[in-house]
Order: structure tokens, then sequence, then C-alpha cells
């Protein structure tokens, strides 16, 4: 029995030390170095954390360590590695699948930096193009802005019975005449007072 308890204590200790080993997926034990330093590129796509591919571990969750999504996604790059990708193909392959959010980081220069800058870019124009429309649209004049209203135009009941007393004159004068009365109210131009002027001068003198 007393040669038996170092044995027994041997055993315990081995199972401590190897029990970190066994709470880690074993799917994370066989990534290489490489791998994981591409995960730490590209976001984890469940949606759900907003963490790198390499570093998802859901604090809070039910669980801790990379998600079935993050897995999957670093499984995909040791794929890439096995086959001589570089690195900058091997991320161009997960942009093509998801697009540029799948970057942890804005990339700092080439057609990826571009990718990355254009949808602010074309939101920031688009709310500029809106907000000029719509200024153009509130500083529009309106119809009678400048011309004058319609009522200005109009001949007060005193001036057209002087343009009618003027019509017992001759006729080429009391036309005239009464042009000259329409025009001193600021009425020639307008149709109005163009037919208003022609009716009077017609006028026959019995009407009067």
């Amino acid at each position: 029995m007393t040669k038996a308890r170092p044995l027994i204590a041997a055993t315990i200790l081995v199972g401590f030390a190897t029990l970190p080993l066994l709470l880690v997926p074993a799917g994370a034990l066989q990534l290489s170095d490489r791998t994981r330093q591409m995960g730490m590129k590209i976001k984890c796509m469940c949606g759900s954390c907003d963490m790198t591919a390499a570093g998802c571990s859901h604090p809070g969750g039910a669980f801790s360590g990379p998600c079935a999504t993050a897995m999957a996604m670093l499984k995909e790059v040791d794929q890439h590695i096995a086959k001589g990708e570089p690195d900058d193909q091997i991320l161009q392959a997960f942009v093509q699948q998801y697009g540029t959010r799948v970057y942890a980081e804005p990339p700092k220069s080439g057609f990826s930096l571009v990718a990355w800058v254009m949808p602010s870019v074309y939101l920031v124009l688009g709310t500029l193009v809106v907000i000029f429309v719509i200024s153009r649209w509130v500083k529009r004049p309106t119809p009678e802005s400048g011309s004058g209203s319609a009522a200005a135009r109009t001949i007060s009941p005193e001036l057209l019975a002087r343009a009618k007393a003027e019509a017992s004159m001759p006729h080429a004068r009391r036309c005239r005449r009464a042009v000259h009365l329409l025009h001193s109210a600021g009425c020639v131009g307008s149709c109005t007072a163009a037919h208003q002027a022609r009716s009077v001068a017609r006028a026959p003198r019995h009407h009067l």
C-alpha cells in the first residue's frame, strides 16, 4: 500500500497537467502559428461576437473558445496555407466571400484600402447630394415673385370712368387718351388692360 501511494500521486499530477489540454477543442490544437496570425486579421463572421477568428471567445456566453464559425474560418485559412498561397491572396479569398467587413482592421494601402473606404465615401456624397437638392427646392422662387401681383394691374373704377368720358372725342383722339390713361395706371402690357383700351376706344357714344 505504501509503495502504491507515489504512483497514485504521480497519476494525479499528470491528470492535472493534461486537464487544460483536454478543455481546449481538439481542432484548435492542429492550427499552425501562421494560421493563428492570419486568423487575427479577419473577423469571426458568426454575427454575435465581433471578434477576430483567432480571438473568438464569446465572453459571458454558454461556452468559452472559438465558435463553430471561427473554427471553420481558421480551418479554411489552414487549407489555403497548405496550398502555398501568400497572405494577401488568402485575405482576398475571404473578402470575395464576406466583403470588406471581414477585415479586423482597415488595410493600409492598395485596392483593399479603397474597397474599405468607398462605402463611407458613397454615404457622405449621397448625403451631400440630398442636402443640395433640398436646399435648391426650398429656395426656388414662387411663380409671382418679381413680377408683381395680378391685382396691381387692375384698373380702378375712377380711371375707367375717365377713359369712357374720353370716348365722346373723335375716334383717334379718344383711343390715344384711353391708352394714355391705362398707361398711367401701369396696365399697358397686360392682356386685360389692352382689351379694355380697345373696348373703350370702340365704344359708341350713346353707350357712354
